[in-house]
């Protein structure tokens, strides 16, 4: 029988690395008895008072029950593959544009189901895509087909792999599971803010493929696609830049963030939308070992823990927009993310260990849709706003920067020399960079959350431009089938408006794939 232990505490300054050596013994001491077996169903870090301590949620299972205890039922096993492959769907052969999570889950649905689909990719695999963006970092010349953004794995390939998520979806168990499976560390099962890493995620985007390739997917890359084939409001399949014309049952539309002229082509083709709210902001830099300092109340973060996080959010008021941090990126670095040459646009990255010298994060607010009133507006602001941060680095992808006190005091200024940008950076007027909304907003924040985490404004600097969030675009679809009004087309994840992040984008291309291999069942 199994029973399930809510909370096991471990003090985090004298834990061991791991600290899970501890627990066998903590967790026969707290049952009264022997065990069986037992398995980590949470872990999280309580540094609010005292001492950082660290806490577990245990599922064992035992011979006899402990005192006091009621018997509960065992892990669910994630894997949800034979679901999939119980399903006999008359659908072979569809069409799935991109290899993102959005996509690439898609595709793995469809090809558990039986329905060998053929998935597009206008960016390179990732092995070649890992020395395209090499090649960009030594030379500065932008390939606009294979770089941070674009390419096999989508934009979260390089970056810190976040995969926590307030989405309640039951497939994000799966998610995770598929994840380990495929070379990602055990411990994103139970972690309460789990990550993969940079380090891992390539070697993980091409375990995925080869997995989908071997239940019968098959995969082009160089593949852009540049329109639809819409005939008699059926969607019949895709138009290459090639001039190729690729027809499939049906077409899941999963390009990301960085298909923005493919979201304007389906605007143009009549594809219903409408405008939805997007954020803006930039990266704002600190020292891993302030934010460890600050959140662990230490002078010295116990080996026991990994890098501190922190997650902000504030509503300033004086009629300006709320502001919140986004993508923080412990022991990480801020990358120039960009698709388009002579554009701008920052990201944030780390590696498994979360070992670099800075923390980043973007610090993001709020616009509102409608204030443009088609995508070409939108995308043009965007486009203007990315262009003024390239020239104002030197126009070769060198970050312009500005320290938090300066960017308050409205003047050119650097609270240090270095950071973490490979593309390197100079002193920039970041407040001048931003719409006035948004630095009306960033210098009504910024005392507020001085005072949440003293040395917030002291030890910050701002980095470039975030404009890669979310889409200003949300293409319609039916609640229950996830289809557009044009038959045969599904538009999903970041792309189609309808995620931020890879879980909730992995889960949604999960979400469209059973819908079209099962309508309406099991939702």
């Amino acid at each position: 029988m199994w029973v399930k232990i809510e909370q096991l505490k471990l003090d985090a300054v004298s834990a061991p690395v791991p600290p899970e050596k501890l627990l066998p013994g903590l967790l026969q001491k707290t049952l009264g008895m022997p065990f069986k077996s037992f398995q980590i169903l949470g872990k999280s870090v309580d540094s609010r008072r005292g001492r950082p301590q660290i806490l577990y949620r245990i599922a064992a299972e035992v011979e006899n029950l402990p005192p006091g205890m009621t018997a509960d039922s065992p892990p669910e096993d994630p894997d949800e593959s034979d679901l999939w492959r119980a399903l006999e769907p008359d659908l072979r052969n569809p069409i799935v544009v991109g290899t993102g999570p959005c996509g690439i889950f898609a595709a793995l649905g469809l090809a558990l189901a039986g329905c060998d689909p053929v998935i597009l990719e206008r960016g390179q695999e990732v092995d070649q895509r890992a020395r395209d963006i090499q090649n960009f970092l030594h030379t500065r010349d932008l390939d606009p087909e294979s770089n941070l953004l674009i390419g096999e794995g989508g934009a979260g390939t390089f970056s810190d792999g976040k995969l926590y998520t307030n989405s309640r979806d039951r497939r994000i168990a799966f998610i995770l599971d598929t994840f380990v499976r495929c070379g990602a560390p055990e411990e994103i099962r139970y972690l309460k803010r789990p990550h993969i890493g940079s380090d891992h995620l390539g070697l993980i985007a091409e375990k995925l493929r080869r997995k989908i390739e071997s239940l019968g997917g098959t995969f082009r890359f160089g593949a852009g696609v540049r329109e639809l084939i819409v005939r008699e409001g059926v969607c019949r399949g895709v138009k290459l830049f090639s001039g190729e014309a690729l027809e499939g049952p049906c077409t899941v539309l999963a390009a990301g963030l960085g298909g923005r002229d493919l979201t304007l082509a389906l605007c143009r083709q009549g594809v219903p939308f409408v405008m939805k709210n997007f954020q803006l902001g930039c990266r704002i830099e600190h020292p891993q070992e302030w934010v460890d300092r600050h959140q662990y109340r230490m002078m010295t973060r116990p080996a026991a823990l990994q890098a501190a996080e922190y997650h902000l959010s504030v509503s300033p008021g004086c009629g300006a927009l709320g502001v919140s941090s986004f993508c923080m990126c412990p022991g990480g670095e801020v990358l120039a993310a960009s698709a388009w040459p002579g554009q701008l646009v920052s990201n944030g990255m780390s590696n498994f260990a979360r070992s670099g010298e800075f923390a980043d994060a973007a610090l993001i607010a709020t616009l509102s849709g409608a204030d443009f009133q088609m995508p070409e507006a939108a995308y043009q602001f965007l486009r203007e706003r990315e262009e003024a941060a390239f020239r104002m680095g030197g126009s070769n992808y060198t970050f312009p920067a500005q320290s938090a006190a300066a960017f308050l005091r409205g003047e050119t200024g650097l609270v240090r020399k270095h950071a973490s940008v490979a593309t390197g950076i100079c002193p920039g007027r970041i407040d001048e960079l931003l719409p006035k909304v948004i630095s009306k907003a960033l210098r009504h924040a910024l005392p507020e959350l001085d005072r949440k985490c003293p040395g917030f404004i002291r030890e910050g600097m701002f980095l470039g431009l975030e404009s890669c969030i979310s889409s200003p675009v949300r293409f319609l679809r039916d609640p229950e089938t996830g289809g557009s009004p044009v038959k045969g087309l599904y538009c999903g994840g970041e792309f189609g408006g309808w995620a931020g992040g890879i879980t909730s984008a992995a889960a949604d291309g999960l979400k469209i794939a059973w819908n079209l291999c099962a309508p309406r069942k099991n939702e």
